[in-house]
């Protein structure tokens, strides 16, 4: 057995002291650093600390509300919420969310596109909020999903409720859209009822009644852990969901319209005289608004707002077109009234009318002999009409025309109308810089008097003055929604029908001519829509052309599409107690006769045929 040396025993013991010092420095040291923070924690971030973990204890949260629908007067649905899946992401439960969202892409879960977009937003997001990586999932989607489950830690599949709309195109203009909550939305309505998860009505009907809509949000207590994480629900208040809106628009009539205008650009508008409820209100070409409530991407919206065809511009009401013909009726009944015109008296058509002093002739668009009013308005003579609007100049021809309700907003229940234009002397002053053209010209007034020139009117604007020729007068508030369901008592609140009188003390005989010169527009030869409609049908009504450009049109050459005149027809049915008061207008049409009368013809035939099975 052998011994260590002095001196080794030395050195281990040297060793050992120093290996104790250094540790008991370090547990010193490690023993400050606990202490100072434990100073920190417990004095100087205390209160702080309290009131978060008071905070983190028990959180209220908002529970949006579900959406009011939206149904037809036949109760057809036309608004309805469904349910849609989407994939969300926790990130502090993601290890490595790059590399998930890589995986995600690479089974077509998500876009790969928009993964940038995706970080970003989780950067800039609370780590323990759900994130939403995909809206709308397809059930091949969801399948694939289902099988990869396991490897996706933090990534679920969640339903919310979207907005959706079973008639697609056929409606879009009327309802509107919805869409996500913008800072614009904001300003608009009451911040403190949305919760900023569901969606707000972006246009139409859907943006003009939100607040019946909308609804209430509900409020859930959770229970919470100090990272957020949901660990119980302790109390409930449930939402107020929307309430329902039924409106006036028949869906087999709005669907025989927007079959008629296939393929074609315009608008077709058709209001009950009887009380001012809109039975068809359609625009073409229209779009699907269940693709941009569902959401569409920056670029797919661009590409809607873009296209040359505008099928997101609501022609209906915001769309402004020369009236043509279907403003001589009208000009009659001034004509009549004032005493510029006698009934009896014809007066030679030869084609064209001219101007004292001026060297251009104002020509029709055919010789139509000798006319009386109602032969100019069967035949839509254009050189009776010029006779009038001399003799009755512009001002008397606005201010009776006015009453009409052209030249202002007819105050239909949603917004974005536009009002049209009526000219006279102070309009022109007023629209117009340079002094010259400040000047009212008399050929203005003669081309006035066939509804070209400055004039301008609204689809629905013509079908206000429609009711009103059908109604010898008179006519109601045009409205789209007809009442409002109370989702919690289930009473309706109907909207009032308020009558407007702008045509009083109009001589009864004075109404039967111009009646008279419609019907035999459409039941009497050389009437310009006779032989478009069945054989001696009750239907009044008017054709018209209204020119976009310049042209002659004597010429064989081709006209090009978008040069060609815009076609309208206006009339009402059946004659005695009329069911509807029609304007259809198309862009481009090349004549009422040839594009407008077609599509008016479809739609009164589909309402007497409906007539004459009621009376059986």
């Amino acid at each position: 057995m052998s011994f260590k040396s002095i001196i080794t025993q030395k050195e281990d013991q040297n060793i050992f002291l120093n290996r104790i010092l250094f540790s008991s420095l370090l547990i010193l040291l490690l023993a400050s650093i606990i202490f100072i923070r434990l100073v920190f924690l417990q004095i100087y971030d205390s209160d702080q600390y309290k009131l978060r973990s008071l905070n983190n204890t028990i959180r209220t949260q908002s529970v949006p509300p579900s959406r009011g629908l939206i149904f037809d007067r036949n109760n057809n649905v036309l608004a309805e919420n469904r349910p849609v899946f989407q994939l969300e992401m926790i990130p502090e439960q993601v290890q490595h969310i790059e590399k998930t969202l890589d995986q995600l892409a690479g089974l077509e879960l998500i876009n790969i596109k928009k993964i940038d977009a995706l970080k970003e937003k989780i950067d800039s997001s609370y780590q323990f909020k759900a994130i939403t990586l995909n809206t709308k999932l397809s059930e091949k989607q969801i399948a694939i999903f289902a099988n990869n489950r396991n490897i996706f830690k933090g990534i679920d599949i969640k339903t919310r409720l979207t907005r959706y709309y079973p008639k697609g195109e056929i409606f879009s203009h009327a309802l509107g859209y919805v869409g996500s909550i913008s800072s614009n939305d904001y300003l608009r309505f009451d911040s403190a009822i949305y919760t900023g998860k569901e969606q707000i009505g972006k246009t139409s009907i859907e943006r003009d009644y939100e607040t019946s809509l909308h609804g209430y949000p509900g409020k859930e207590k959770l229970l919470v852990n100090v990272r957020g994480r949901v660990m119980d629900r302790l109390d409930t208040q449930p939402f107020e969901p929307g309430n329902n809106l039924i409106l006036t628009l028949d869906t087999r009539l709005q669907e025989v319209a927007y079959d008629a205008m296939q393929g074609k650009k315009g608008a077709v508008v058709g209001i009950d005289p009887s009380n001012g409820e809109i039975l068809i209100f359609i625009s073409t070409p229209s779009y699907d608004p269940n693709k941009i409530s569902q959401g569409m991407s920056n670029s797919e919206y661009a590409a809607f707002q873009n296209n040359k065809n505008k099928p997101l511009f609501n022609r209906a009401i915001a769309g402004q077109y020369p009236p043509g013909s279907t403003i001589k009726p009208m000009l009659a009944l001034g004509g009549l009234e004032m005493g510029y015109i006698n009934p009896d008296n014809f007066i030679p058509c030869e084609g064209h009318y001219f101007l004292p002093n001026y060297s251009r002739p104002f020509n029709d668009w055919t010789t139509h002999g000798s006319v009386n009013t109602k032969r100019a308005i069967q035949a839509s003579c254009d050189v009776y009409f010029y006779e009038l609007a001399v003799k009755m100049g512009i001002e008397n021809m606005s201010a009776f025309l006015s009453n009409f309700n052209l030249g202002k907003k007819t105050l239909i229940d949603i917004g974005s109308e536009k009002k049209g234009v009526i000219p006279n002397r102070a309009w022109k002053k007023n629209n117009f810089k340079s002094k010259q053209n400040q000047s009212w010209f008399k050929g203005e007034t003669v081309i006035a008097g066939i509804g070209q020139g400055y004039m301008l009117a609204t689809p629905l604007q013509l079908a206000m003055a429609t009711v009103m020729i059908a109604n010898r007068g008179s006519a109601f508030q045009p409205h789209l929604v007809r009442a409002i369901e109370n989702i919690k008592t289930g009473e309706l609140q109907y909207t009032p029908t308020e009558e407007i009188n702008n045509l009083e003390h109009i001589k009864e005989e004075h109404w039967d001519i111009i009646h008279q010169g419609m019907i035999a527009v459409v039941n009497e030869r050389r009437g310009t829509a006779y032989g478009i409609f069945q054989p001696n049908v009750p239907i009044a009504g008017k054709t018209g052309s209204s020119q976009v450009f310049s042209i002659d049109k004597s010429s064989n050459k081709e006209v090009p599409e978008e040069l060609r005149d815009h076609g309208l027809f206006i009339g009402f049915a059946p004659l005695k107690t009329p069911k509807i008061a029609l304007t259809v207008i198309i862009e481009n049409g090349g004549g009422g006769r040839l594009a407008a009368a077609p599509v008016a013809e479809k739609i009164m035939q589909a309402i007497l045929d409906s007539e004459k099975k009621n009376a059986l």
